[in-house]
């Protein structure tokens, strides 16, 4: 009898000490990124749009316009993926005299490597 009650005691203990131990972990991205011209100095007030989307049947995601963020006086911009059911990138917005260098969109990375994401660092250059 004292054994049952034992491992009774040492289950529930267990069971208690597993369930309640569970760490939630933070799967946000951190993207940080700058927008520079041909000089690669920072170029202030750039519209930097995080897109969003999903995946479809059989084709790629179909991205939306879902925020826009302005560059600093030094060309920068940051922003914080949420862990979600969707897929982001970023696109720069190329003002009136300027042109693209490169690409104008690009995705942003979700991996997930030893349970944590990856930063991404997202640049863009313009020519004026």
């Amino acid at each position: 009898m004292a054994k049952k009650i034992l491992w009774l005691l040492t289950m529930a203990t267990l069971f208690v000490n597993c369930g309640t131990n569970i760490e939630q972990q933070n799967l946000d991205i951190y993207v940080t990124g700058r927008v520079i011209n041909q000089n690669n100095y920072g170029i202030p007030g750039i519209n930097v749009y995080i897109q969003r989307g999903k995946w479809g049947n059989y084709v790629g995601p179909s991205y939306e316009n879902y925020e826009i963020l302005t560059t600093n006086a030094s060309g920068n911009y940051n922003y914080t993926v949420k862990n979600d059911t969707y897929v982001y990138r970023i696109c720069c917005g190329v003002p009136p005299g300027y042109t693209l260098i490169g690409e104008g969109c690009k995705d942003v990375n979700h991996s997930i490597i030893e349970g944590h994401t990856l930063p991404n660092n997202i640049n863009f250059k313009l020519n004026q």
